[in-house]
């Protein structure tokens, strides 16, 4: 997350610890380029999965996003939409759990499992960036649309980083 990382450096205005619903988390006060504060929350990191669905499969997730939500955030996201970023792990998103509208019009059969993959970056707008975890090589994903045809093989990492400058940048 180079991209989002020196955005940071250049723009950060102040870091405070919050409780939000209950949860500490970090707060990330961020200038924008038409010169807007914008909040960020990144979650404490979690050592304990709770929710059993995502509990089971936790060990079949990248270690690289693993790592994100155990040693740094438990999510990290724009604070008043609580998207443009990634989610907490109790609001990953497990696609068989959705009905997709969009299957119905692709005319290329299905690059993913329903059943075994999560969305864990959303946008807010119906775009989610999404790992198969019986499917994951070396941190690709699929960028995932409600309302467009599914784009395959991106590396995760290189498009969470962009979307997040994205939304640092316009908000």
């Amino acid at each position: 997350m180079s991209n989002t990382i020196s955005y940071l450096k250049e723009n950060l205005l102040e870091i405070e610890l919050i409780v939000d619903n209950g949860q500490y988390a970090v707060l990330y006060s961020v200038m924008s380029e038409n010169d807007e504060i914008l909040y960020y929350e990144g979650g404490i990191p979690t050592n304990s999965i709770n929710i059993s669905e995502m509990q089971q499969n936790w060990s079949n997730v990248p270690v690289s996003i693993k790592g994100f939500y155990e040693k740094l955030h438990n999510g990290f996201y724009y604070l008043p939409s609580r998207a443009m970023g990634l989610v907490p792990v109790d609001h990953i998103t497990h696609f068989e759990d959705y009905e997709w509208g969009i299957l119905e019009e692709l005319d290329e059969p299905l690059g993913i499992n329903m059943a075994t993959t999560y969305g864990f970056f959303e946008n807010g707008m119906g775009g989610y960036v999404a790992i198969d975890l019986k499917n994951c090589i070396d941190d690709l994903a699929t960028l995932w649309f409600t309302n467009d045809k599914p784009e395959y093989n991106v590396d995760f990492w290189d498009i969470v980083d962009e979307w997040i400058v994205i939304g640092l940048q316009d908000n």
